[in-house]
């Protein structure tokens, strides 16, 4: 009985232990957080091409949008926190883009900055489960733009039916500095999106 209860003392002291690594192993992930989202977006900024829009630029190209927000005319713009950074991952055959006051079907994936835990990213919230986008057999989610974070709701406006973008949004035009849900302050937001379609305001979304 007392060798029993020894090997069991140790396997608690065993388990403790593995737990106390792991719980670090995630404090450690969320480490000078503010320091390193803020050196993401500025990396991401630094590769911008600061000379395209949404119609000219090419497949996996990186560039700006102004918060809708702001004004466009004022010069004194915060390159890191004013802007979403868009990447384009495919064209669709849309032609025009869907406003705030629109409703949109979308297939989404959000995911954090890459850390040692999960170093794509750990994704918090997805519309999809399948590794990459499938069209064919993913369900979109539907949302009025205007009740979608800043840095979403500003890309949707640029968007054409079919398009992909993959969106570097930065902690202003996403959560903020507290947290949120699952989503710790000062967070930059990576989010793959892809429009299916929009419905202008009194308008309803297909069923499919």
């Amino acid at each position: 009985m007392k060798r029993l209860l020894t090997l069991c003392l140790s396997t608690v002291m065993a388990a403790i232990s593995f737990s106390s690594c792991e719980e670090t192993k995630e404090t450690d992930d969320r480490h000078n957080w503010e320091e390193r989202n803020a050196a993401y977006i500025s990396d991401i900024a630094a590769k911008c091409d600061i000379s395209l829009t949404e119609k000219d630029a090419g497949v996996n190209s990186i560039f700006r949008i102004l918060s809708f927000k702001l004004n466009p005319k004022e010069s004194d713009h915060n390159i890191t926190t004013d802007y979403v950074y868009c990447q384009i991952l495919a064209k669709g055959d849309g032609k025009e883009c869907p406003l705030y006051t629109d409703s949109v079907r979308i297939n989404f994936r959000l995911r954090l900055i890459p850390t040692d835990n999960f170093p794509n990213g750990q994704v918090l919230d997805q519309s999809y489960t399948t590794q990459e986008l499938d069209p064919e057999i993913n369900i979109p989610a539907s949302f009025v733009i205007s009740g979608l974070v800043d840095g979403v709701a500003t890309a949707l406006q640029h968007m054409k039916t079919g398009d992909s973008w993959r969106l570097y949004i930065p902690y202003s035009l996403g959560y903020g500095k507290s947290n949120v849900r699952n989503v710790p302050g000062y967070s930059t937001l990576i989010f793959d999106l892809n429009l299916v379609e929009y419905a202008k305001t009194g308008n309803p979304l297909s069923l499919k």
